[in-house]
């Protein structure tokens, strides 16, 4: 599929919900969508094809990458419920790329009540500056 236009959404989702599909070509297309950056149709065609070891991998980039959903996604395709630790690792991670909404998820996963509350005043004031005219109609 290399360099070949994507699947459309019918042809995906009948490779996805057929029980005869191969594995290796599940694993070739998940390999394509993540060489492409898309990591959420990525992760169904691995998940499809029982491909842990690569499952395993994403869930430390989307770590590393602070994303709050895919990380919580692929937590319960594995059944690895993360640790406060590993939460607070993401929110840590999603807070140095900006992604507040993010940080202050996995700071409230991780029960790190501070953090998340210097989140909240973060997005707070992000709301402001972005609207600052509602804000003196207040």
């Amino acid at each position: 599929m290399a360099g070949k236009k994507r699947l459309n959404c019918l042809k995906k989702r009948d490779l996805l919900n057929s029980n005869r599909a191969d594995k290796s070509e599940l694993i070739k297309l998940g390999q394509t969508y993540l060489q492409q950056g898309l990591i959420s149709d990525c992760i169904d065609f691995f998940e499809k094809a029982e491909h842990f070891e690569e499952l395993i991998q994403l869930k430390e980039k989307c770590a590393d990458d602070g994303d709050y959903f895919l990380y919580r996604r692929l937590a319960k395709i594995l059944q690895d419920p993360p640790s406060p630790e590993e939460w607070t690792h993401l929110g840590d991670k999603a807070l140095d790329l900006g992604k507040l909404l993010f940080a202050r998820l996995a700071f409230q996963q991780a029960d790190n009540h501070e953090k998340a509350a210097q989140v909240e005043k973060l997005l707070q004031l992000h709301s402001q500056e972005r609207n600052p005219v509602g804000n003196m109609l207040q």
